[in-house]
C-alpha cells in the first residue's frame, strides 16, 4: 500500500484515464466485431476488419515514434483523444440518420486507428516520466491490473450496449469515455516531454537511430524477430477462430460470448500482482522462453477440445468450460513475459529513444497480428475452426524456436 501512495497523484490520474481510454476502444472493438459477425457470418470479413489496422499501422508507426520522442507526451495523448471524441460524435449523429454498413465500420475503424497509432507511441514512453525508476515494476503491473479491470468489464457492457441500445449510443457513450481521459490527461502536470535534443527534424535518420538501438541489443534482436511470429498465432488464434467458433459454430449468443470474455479477461488482474516477484526475480530471457513453450502447449490443447465439440464427442458447454480454463492459462502465461519486456524496455533503453524503438517494435507486431487475423478468417471459412486453432500452437511454437536459436547464436558468437 505504501508503494501505491508512492507513485505520486499525477500516475493515479493517468492511471483513470488510461482506463478511460482502454474502455472506450475495447468496448467499440468489441461492438463491432459483434455487429460485422451478425450481419455477415463471415469469418473472412470480420478479420479483414480486425486486420485492415495494418496499413495505418504500417504506414504512421515509424513518423509516431519520431515525434513521441520531440513532444509532451501527455499532451499529445490529450489532444489525439479529443479527436476521437469529435469523430465518435460525428458518428452518434450520422447512424442516428442512416444505418451503417461494413464499408463505414471499415472506414471508422481505420480513422480511429489512426489516432491509436499515435497515442500508442506516446503512451509506451510515458509512465517514466511519471514515477522514479525504482517503482517502475510497481507502477507497471498497476498498469496491468488495470488493464485487466477493463478487460473484464468491457466485454459484459459491450454485450448489454449491443443488445440493449443501439449501434449510435454505442458511439457517444465511447466518446463520452474518450473525453473523461482526455480530462485526466489534462489536469496531469508532470512533464512529459522528451529529454530528445531538439536538433533539425530529420524523420528517417531519426527512424534509423531507433532501429540502430535495436540492432545493438542482443535481447531486443531476437525479441523483434520471435514476437510477431508469436503475436500473429497467438493473438489470431483467440480475436478470430475462438469468437468464430463460439459466435457461428457453437452458437453462443452475445451475453454467453461477453461472459467467457469477462471471465478470461478476469486473470490480467491478479496475475500482474502476482508475478512481480517472479518478474523481478528472473531474467526476461526465461521467463519469455518458458511462457512461449507452454502457451503452445495450451493452445494445442484448446484445438483439441474443439475438435471434440465439434465432432460432438464432447457435449459443447464441456469444451467451452475447458477452453475458457485454458484459455486463462494462456494469459497467466503471458503476462510475465509482456511485463518482462515492458520493464527491459523501460529501463534498458535511452529515455530519448524510447518513443522510437518502442514504435518499431509495435509497427512489426501490429503487422504480423493483422497478417496472422486475415489468414486464420480465411482458414476459419475454408477449412475448419480446430485445425485453424492447432496452426496457431504451431506457429507460436516456431516463434519459440526462432527466439531459442537466435539466442544459441549469440552464446556461439560471444
Amino acid at each position: 500500500m505504501k508503494k501505491l501512495k508512492r507513485l505520486g497523484m499525477d500516475y493515479w490520474k493517468y492511471w483513470i484515464a488510461s482506463a478511460g481510454s482502454m474502455a472506450a476502444s475495447n468496448i467499440l472493438q468489441y461492438i463491432l466485431a459483434l455487429y460485422v459477425m451478425d450481419i455477415t457470418g463471415s469469418a473472412t470479413i470480420f478479420a479483414s476488419m480486425l486486420s485492415i489496422i495494418l496499413f495505418p499501422r504500417l504506414l504512421l508507426t515509424p513518423l509516431a515514434g519520431v515525434i513521441s520522442d520531440r513532444t509532451n507526451r501527455m499532451k499529445a495523448m490529450s489532444f489525439i483523444l479529443l479527436g476521437e471524441t469529435a469523430v465518435l460524435v460525428i458518428s452518434f449523429l450520422i447512424t442516428s440518420i442512416v444505418p451503417i454498413h461494413v464499408a463505414g465500420i471499415f472506414a471508422l475503424v481505420t480513422v480511429l486507428e489512426i489516432g491509436e497509432v499515435f497515442y500508442g507511441a506516446a503512451e509506451n514512453a510515458v509512465i517514466p516520466k511519471l514515477v522514479d525508476k525504482e517503482l517502475l515494476p510497481d507502477a507497471i503491473a498497476v498498469s496491468k491490473a488495470d488493464d485487466g479491470m477493463v478487460f473484464v468489464l468491457s466485454p459484459m457492457v459491450a454485450a448489454l450496449i449491443y443488445t440493449k441500445l443501439s449501434l449510435p449510443m454505442a458511439f457517444l457513450i465511447v466518446g463520452a469515455l474518450d473525453l473523461l481521459g482526455a480530462v485526466f490527461q489534462k489536469s496531469i502536470v508532470s512533464d512529459c516531454s522528451s529529454i530528445s535534443e531538439k536538433k533539425e527534424f530529420s524523420f528517417w535518420n531519426e527512424f534509423k537511430e531507433g532501429i540502430e538501438v535495436i540492432k545493438g541489443d542482443s535481447f531486443l534482436r531476437r525479441y523483434i524477430v520471435a514476437l510477431p511470429v508469436i503475436d500473429a498465432f497467438f493473438g489470431a488464434t483467440f480475436s478470430v477462430s475462438i469468437c468464430y467458433l463460439f459466435r457461428i459454430v457453437y452458437n453462443l449468443n452475445a451475453y454467453q460470448y461477453g461472459l467467457y470474455s469477462s471471465v478470461t479477461a478476469s486473470t490480467t488482474i491478479w496475475v500482474p500482482i502476482l508475478v512481480i516477484p517472479i518478474v523481478q526475480k528472473l531474467k526476461p530471457d526465461k521467463i519469455f522462453r518458458t511462457s512461449t513453450k507452454l502457451i503452445a502447449v495450451e493452445i494445442a490443447l484448446i484445438g483439441a477440445f474443439a475438435y471434440m465439440g465439434v465432432a460432438h464427442i464432447l457435449p459443447v458447454y464441456v469444451t467451452v468450460i475447458v477452453i475458457t480454463l485454458l484459455d486463462c492459462m494462456t494469459i497467466a502465461e503471458a503476462i510475465p513475459m509482456q511485463m518482462a519486456g515492458s520493464i527491459l524496455l523501460q529501463t534498458g533503453i535511452d529515455e530519448k529513444y524510447l518513443g522510437r524503438v518502442s514504435s518499431v517494435i509495435g509497427m512489426v507486431t501490429s503487422i504480423s497480428i493483422a497478417a496472422g487475423e486475415l489468414l486464420f478468417g480465411v482458414l476459419d471459412d475454408q477449412i475448419n475452426v480446430p485445425f485453424t486453432i492447432l496452426v496457431g500452437a504451431m506457429g507460436v511454437a516456431i516463434g519459440a524456436m526462432i527466439y531459442s536459436f537466435g539466442r544459441q547464436k549469440s552464446k556461439m558468437i560471444a
